[in-house]
């Protein structure tokens, strides 16, 4: 007997789904009537706080609109093994962020391969502490090991940003161009201790590879901090589900590693998503018993995938971020742990293993940490929450945790450059790893 062809509920999408001169224009209608409602509302009702620029504004009401309209976020739970992720898939890589390189007056980027051979595909042996997610990574591994067997490993990119005040030459009183200087871009030490930072991006584990408000926050951080930054761009939810995007963090950092750069100088970095796999890497190097990174900072760290804190309803309306339902396919959670599967008791259960919401965690013996987070962000209980359980596990070092709030900002306010909020993030970002290398 013929298999029968899967049946898919059908979706209407408010963004393109191609890339018709029709598609096109109905992305600018929807950005249009955003950010021209939002100027009236402005200049008519003035802004919604007084250090919100016009600007602000604008690009914090579309990132809401996005977020809250570009999805269907109205079909029912019952339909959620009928829907098309990856078509899904194909309609977010095709609305997300164009990629194009840094201005030389940012910062420089470029990108190398890593490919996953068969010495990157360690056999984790996590199981019986974290249960269904170790079985999950162990298999992972043994996909890639069988891909390298036959001559056909996968690879994953990697970013390399080089802020524009690194390439400043004090002798000469110029700059230096790293195009004339390759190996500035190149992913082997600079010097025998040549000291990194590795940044996992965020974006709900569904978008921000490649993007350019992250490329931006990384020359940002690289000129501050002085040094390179690294950044994987790992695979993407709803196409890869957990824990794809953490098997490919694990694989990366270790490549780097064995490039030549010594833990003791790497500050390991994230932000939302990214700052869950920055902790949920460090969980699993002290399970593996290798060395730690000298330090950690974190920006706006999405540390609970079950989303409980109380902010999740009294600051909706402050961020960007819209407050879904569970019920909801389209939840962020849900879509990177197991999208098209209806949700559940036993899947809000698997959502508390330490590997999908670091806060469930041992986060003790944790290396010095800077948190950085707006106040009228969504995820603001849950990272004090965090904050909180670190500070207590680790009561032994005074220093353990350092949290700062910046005022009336939302979630990964660092996006916003042009704010002063944001400049000041970078600066105490250059401060906090200074102070652990000066040490």
């Amino acid at each position: 007997m013929g298999h029968m062809e899967k049946s898919f509920v059908p979706l209407t999408l408010r963004l393109r789904t191609d890339n018709s001169v029709l598609g096109r224009l109905k992305n600018i209608a929807f950005v249009s009537s955003g950010t021209i409602a939002t100027i009236i509302k402005y200049y008519w009702h003035g802004p919604d706080e007084k250090t919100w620029c016009l600007r602000f504004h604008v690009l914090k009401n579309i990132l809401h609109q996005y977020l809250s309209e570009s999805l269907p976020h109205t079909t029912p739970n019952e339909v959620s093994a009928q829907i098309d992720f990856s078509y899904i898939s194909d309609y977010i890589e095709l609305n997300n962020l164009p990629s194009r390189p840094l201005a030389p007056s940012v910062g420089w980027n470029s990108e190398f391969n890593i490919v996953v051979d068969e010495n990157a595909c360690t056999k984790y042996n996590l199981e019986e502490k974290y249960g269904l997610s170790g079985t999950k990574l162990d298999r992972l591994s043994s996909e890639d090991r069988v891909l390298a067997q036959q001559g056909k490993p996968r690879t994953i990119s990697c970013q390399i940003v080089l802020g524009a005040q690194l390439t400043r030459c004090d002798k000469c009183l110029s700059n230096v161009n790293p195009h004339s200087s390759p190996e500035l871009l190149m992913p082997q030490p600079l010097e025998p201790n040549e000291r990194i930072i590795i940044h996992f991006h965020g974006g709900a584990y569904c978008v921000g590879e490649r993007s350019l408000t992250h490329l931006y926050i990384y020359a940002h951080i690289s000129s501050r901090a002085g040094l390179r930054v690294f950044s994987p761009n790992y695979r993407l939810a709803p196409r890869h589900c957990f824990p794809s995007h953490l098997h490919d963090c694990v694989i990366s950092y270790l490549h780097i590693v064995s490039c030549g750069f010594k833990p003791e100088n790497i500050i390991l970095a994230g932000d939302s998503a990214g700052g869950a796999l920055a902790v949920e890497l460090l969980m699993i190097l002290k399970e593996m018993s290798l060395l730690k990174p000298a330090g950690l900072v974190l920006i706006s760290p999405w540390v609970d995938s079950t989303c409980v804190g109380k902010s999740w309803t009294t600051n909706q309306g402050f961020d960007y971020l819209p407050g879904l339902s569970f019920e909801d396919p389209f939840h962020p959670t849900r879509m990177f742990y197991a999208a098209g599967t209806p949700f559940s008791e036993s899947m809000l259960e698997e959502l508390k293993c330490p590997l999908v919401s670091p806060i469930f965690g041992d986060l003790g013996d944790m290396p010095p940490m800077l948190i950085q987070m707006g106040e009228y962000e969504l995820l603001s209980d849950d990272i004090h929450a965090f904050a909180a359980k670190v500070k207590q596990q680790n009561s032994h070092s005074p220093n353990a945790v350092e949290i700062e709030v910046y005022d009336k900002m939302p979630h990964v306010f660092v996006m916003f450059d042009f704010m002063d909020e944001a400049q000041r993030a970078f600066a105490s970002f250059g401060r906090f790893v200074r102070a652990i290398f000066d040490h």
